[in-house]
């Protein structure tokens, strides 16, 4: 007998977990999360899923799993090859990224509003940020009492590395900021993460952990998803690739901004020229797989001098936020600090935020220079039908002027950060830069473009606009042109957010998973 529930929810990741939550709070409607990973208990997590001092990823951790990893390569124009590590396991990126938590700039959300989402304004998603939260930071821009656990680092907990980064911002006059959430701030500080003490709390533990004893939530780990099944233009379930079928009332798909438009593309709904190419019958033709977004890294790293870092120490802990002259006021730049990459996990000719360590090098450390305001925006394309087969994502990085003027302002603040005391003392001299390179605007970006890397944040791919103006989803996440399916993750993004994307991911899948509740379908 084929299963039949009322919502069948398409990935276990950061947006899916809290779907499934929140839909599950009406005993009245049955809900099956389906996760292609492994859907273990809190209590059965692995260690190094909950050790936030380190990130259990691709060139970040010595030793991983890579059970948790899609084991994305992307594709520069030119063809080389960049890791992007994709959670896959329940929580998805959540369980296993940095948990930096911040909010964007408020203009961010002005620009989804002008791509035809009236609800999608800073005013309208701000309370929703705050009843998300559960922050010590005092004052109305902040929720004290929500799922979602935002730590910062004390001075007594940041790492070395961490600290230093710190000190040598604002020895160059960067302004000390404690809340980095604050609306549109500028400065340098300790992060926002979703964490309690050392565990890394992911949605997986936040929303869905309580409602897995709900008897209407049925939760299926290593299940996954061939393609959406339609009735003419409504959609009426999932077959997954063991040939199963499950029935449901509507369909949400929350994959990511890779995985959720090659399911969509696998089933019908895409660009028609594409899907006729592979042999699949076009339901709708719309332009999923286009519009994708990424918060570029551009790595400055070198090797840490002896006795600077020890095992243990936290990776990930503080930031600088600012805007560039190319985007004034955009918030556009960031400065991340990296306390530990490994080099050799990224050493089969992929390109990695880890940079280029070289043979000699096991482990560095430094300054991820991040666009994050990019302009420029690529394709994701399924090329077979086969579910198994990862599609072929092409970022489009440094396609637009802009972005290249911003990225260049962005490294050599990196660049004058880094050879700052003291957080020049601690390392030896960076590797594959310098300052000649620095100071000359062409030998930058030739470097620039050989260095750099996916910030992990993809968006946009299944836009969130209406449907002359390039959408694919409207502002409830429902897809243009069939019923019964609905897209609920970052791929409906409309632009990327001035902020690493895991929160704002987890605002939109609770702003919708509200609207589905209040019965706006």
């Amino acid at each position: 007998m084929t299963d039949s529930y009322d919502y069948v929810i398409v990935g276990g990741g950061t947006a899916g977990c809290i779907v499934a939550g929140r839909l599950s709070e009406d005993p009245g409607v049955t809900v099956l999360l389906l996760e292609a990973g492994a859907a273990h208990r809190t209590a059965e997590t692995p260690d190094e899923v909950l050790d936030v001092k380190s990130v259990p990823m691709r060139g970040h951790a010595a030793e991983f799993d890579p059970s948790l990893d899609w084991g994305l390569i992307a594709r520069t124009r030119d063809g080389a090859g960049i890791s992007v590590p994709q959670g896959r396991v329940i929580g998805g990126g959540s369980a296993i990224n940095g948990a930096i938590s911040l909010r964007g700039a408020t203009a961010d959300y002005e620009e989804w509003v002008g791509f035809g989402n009236p609800e999608w304004s800073w005013e309208k998603c701000l309370p929703t940020f705050v009843s998300m939260e559960n922050d010590p930071e005092p004052g109305d821009f902040h929720g004290h009492e929500g799922p979602i656990p935002l730590t910062r680092a004390t001075d007594d907990e940041l790492a070395p590395i961490q600290a230093a980064f710190i000190e040598s911002a604002v020895a160059i006059g960067t302004p000390y900021v404690r809340d980095l959430n604050t609306p549109d701030v500028h400065g340098v500080g300790p992060v926002p993460m979703t964490r309690i003490g050392d565990r890394r709390v992911s949605t997986a533990e936040s929303y869905l952990e309580a409602a897995r004893d709900r008897e209407n939530l049925t939760v299926r780990g290593a299940a996954l998803v061939e393609r959406v099944l339609f009735e003419g233009t409504r959609a009426i379930g999932v077959r997954l690739v063991d040939g199963a079928e499950i029935r449901a009332g509507e369909v949400i798909v929350s994959a990511g901004a890779i995985l959720s438009p090659a399911l969509l593309q696998r089933s019908g709904i895409g660009p028609a020229a594409l899907l006729s190419s592979l042999g699949i019958s076009t339901i709708v033709d719309l332009p999923v797989g286009d519009n994708l977004g990424d918060h570029f890294n551009v790595p400055l790293m070198a090797q840490p001098k002896p006795g600077v870092w020890e095992p243990g120490q936290y990776g990930l802990q503080t930031a600088l936020r600012f805007s560039t002259e190319a985007q004034p006021g955009a918030l556009d730049g960031q400065l991340t600090t990296f306390t530990y990459l490994n080099t050799k996990t990224t050493s089969d000719g992929t390109r990695g935020l880890a940079g280029e360590g070289g043979e000699d090098v096991e482990y560095v450390g430094g300054i991820g220079c991040v666009l994050n305001k990019p302009r420029s925006l690529g394709t994701v394309r399924i090329t077979t039908t086969d579910a198994a087969t990862l599609p072929d994502v092409r970022p489009n990085y440094l396609d637009r002027e802009v972005d290249r003027d911003a990225i260049r302002e962005i490294v050599r603040l990196g660049w004058k950060v880094f050879t700052t005391p003291p957080m020049s003392d601690l390392f030896f001299a960076p590797i594959g830069m310098d300052a000649e390179t620095i100071a000359d605007d062409a030998a930058l970006d030739a470097a620039i473009a050989s260095k750099t890397a996916s910030g992990y944040h993809f968006t946009g791919t299944c836009l969130m606009a209406l449907r002359g103006n390039e959408g694919v989803v409207d502002e409830r996440g429902l897809v243009h042109g069939v019923s019964g399916l609905r897209v609920v993750d970052a791929s409906i993004i409309p632009t990327t957010p001035a902020a690493n994307s895991q929160l704002t991911t987890m605002m939109v899948a609770e702003r919708i998973a509200g609207m589905i509740r209040a019965g706006e379908k």
